[in-house]
């Protein structure tokens, strides 16, 4: 892992947009063909797993449920948050998760390639095959499934945007 990289200036990121899980299961094969032959570099201050289990983490939440809420003034921010968010815009890079209920997403720092990637596809898997994502997001409050669908989307592009497969 890279310490102290300010991910809101990296240069080099993958411009990512994805329409459906299909595409982001099509991305995670390139990476993983490219892994294959040792040949995927990161940028930012995650390992590629971290990356999976951090995307791992926010739909399993989604589909189980959260272990926390989000502090009062982010919370009031929500609605605003959820709009934009949701708009055609792309989730900003530099978004710092700090400790207290955001450490819930924060992925370990040993874990491998393989391992995100299993947990990553095993979560998709779930939703495609028929699980719904309704539970009630600790910043945005109530969101439907189609909704959680274009957030996990977005937070997908984000994230898998750091990770470059040099094929």
């Amino acid at each position: 892992m890279t310490a102290g990289v300010k991910t809101g200036k990296v240069e080099g990121r993958r411009a990512l947009h994805f329409n459906s899980l299909d595409e982001v299961l099509a991305d995670l094969d390139r990476l993983e063909q490219a892994e294959a032959s040792g040949s995927v570099k990161t940028l930012g201050n995650w390992s590629a797993g971290q990356v999976f289990t951090h995307l791992a983490m926010l739909f399993e939440m989604s589909l189980d449920g959260f272990t926390f809420t989000a502090p009062l003034p982010v919370r009031l921010m929500g609605p605003m948050l959820k709009k934009r968010v949701l708009s055609d815009r792309e989730i900003p890079t530099g978004i710092q998760l700090r400790g207290g209920s955001a450490a819930a997403l924060i992925p370990p720092d040993d874990v491998s390639f393989e391992q995100g990637m299993q947990r990553l596809r095993a979560v998709i898997g779930r939703v495609t095959g028929g699980e719904q994502m309704t539970h009630r997001s600790p910043v945005f409050g109530r969101l439907s499934h189609e909704e959680w669908t274009t957030l996990q989307l977005k937070h997908c592009a984000l994230h898998l945007g750091f990770l470059i497969p040099n094929s």
